[in-house]
């Protein structure tokens, strides 16, 4: 598309342009556009660098202040900073073990930032597109099949500009959305899944990373957005009910692997989500974002070391978006996430190996399909290839 950089290669001029829109190009329209995401994105990177950087500085002022006091008379001091965050920490924690988790949410909070991501989207275009709505689209052979293994650009095309925000997923349906690729900071998950219109009514609950609960303050946030940490005992407790649960398989590993450009999953290694979906009998969606590999600039080297760092649960990416905001995504960006068939799995309480190996095969199968069939119209490059690690 002339004058559009990281386009689609399938955008015609008939697809949104969000930059376009009138009341986006004034001063409040663009402040809105922003603020949401500096506040998530900044709480999530400053935020968790400020945390771990006072929790580092108050627990070596109470050593040494327990040092001092066991070995000299006059003894010296916390320094106040030490002292007040130690205490917020405490009555903080106090708060949370002390009180039902009920009232830890505050619906108020995914509804305020959903329609700040509806009526004021950040980038150029995103959009969520169901691959089982588009299949009934597809014009049948005179086999009376359809061709499956790549889509109908027209139909593809005519998605994107009727840009469909009806809820679309069915609540407590058993079903499990994997979403691909964790990017750096999970644009498309956040933009095309969590905080878009057709996951309105899922009754979804999003799964992220263990240690972003480690911090107050992010903490609250993401559980006032129906979101939790993708413990074993999470999945568990929600897979019980029939609830159904997001997340991205890839986590910290996916994210180091990132390269502008690139379309990477880590996902070889990866086989606990579908133990749990087979052990609760839960279909299976593939999700894989378009243009999710153009939001972010990184480092691409020291890989091996950086996959190590992931280990200790430390992430191991470097990046900057915005020159003005280094972690705000460019904006530059045809945002699409497609959401693949379910892969239907059978119920088994005990699995084996050999089970969870079958179906991750499948899995994997599922989502090397579904990239095929959709990038020759929403990837940037048509020939682009899915490096699957």
């Amino acid at each position: 598309m002339p004058g559009l950089t990281n386009a689609a290669c399938g955008r015609t001029a008939a697809w949104p342009n969000f930059d376009d829109r009138p009341e986006l190009r004034t001063l409040r329209g663009r402040f809105l556009r922003c603020v949401h995401l500096t506040l998530l994105y900044g709480l999530w990177v400053i935020g968790l660098l400020f945390f771990a950087a006072m929790w580092v500085f108050s627990l070596l002022c109470l050593a040494l202040w327990i040092w001092t006091r066991a070995t000299r008379a006059d003894v010296v001091p916390m320094p106040l900073a030490a002292q007040i965050y130690l205490g917020f920490i405490v009555l903080h924690e106090s708060y949370h073990y002390s009180t039902r988790p009920s009232l830890h949410q505050w619906p108020f909070m995914r509804h305020f930032f959903r329609y700040l991501f509806l009526h004021y989207p950040y980038f150029r275009l995103n959009v969520t597109v169901f691959d089982e709505r588009e299949k009934a689209k597809q014009p049948k052979d005179a086999s009376g099949s359809d061709n499956g293994d790549k889509c109908n650009t027209d139909i593809a095309s005519k998605t994107i500009e009727e840009n469909d925000l009806s809820p679309s997923v069915k609540p407590d349906d058993r079903a499990l959305f994997a979403f691909h690729p964790h990017g750096v900071l999970s644009n498309g998950f956040a933009f095309n899944g969590a905080h878009h219109m057709s996951f309105l009514h899922a009754h979804c609950r999003w799964l992220v990373a263990e240690n972003l609960f480690w911090f107050p303050v992010m903490r609250d946030l993401l559980n006032w957005m129906d979101f939790s940490c993708v413990a074993r005992s999470t999945f568990h407790r929600f897979m019980a009910t029939g609830q159904n649960v997001c997340l991205i398989p890839g986590g910290f590993e996916e994210a180091t692997l990132y390269e502008r450009g690139k379309h990477r999953v880590y996902i070889k290694k990866r086989f606990g989500f579908i133990k749990l979906a087979l052990q609760h009998g839960y279909k299976v969606h593939p999700a894989y974002t378009f243009g999710e590999e153009y939001t972010y600039h990184t480092f691409p080297y020291l890989l091996q070391l950086r996959l190590k760092m992931n280990e200790f649960k430390i992430p191991g990416v470097a990046f900057f978006g915005l020159p003005q905001c280094f972690f705000l995504p460019c904006t530059d960006v045809d945002l699409i996430t497609v959401v693949g068939e379910a892969l239907v799995l059978p119920r088994i309480e005990s699995p084996t190996k050999e089970d969870v190996h079958k179906y991750h095969t499948q899995y994997v199968e599922a989502l090397q399909k579904l990239f095929d069939k959709y990038k020759h119209v929403y990837a940037v490059d048509p020939d682009a290839k899915l490096e699957i690690y």
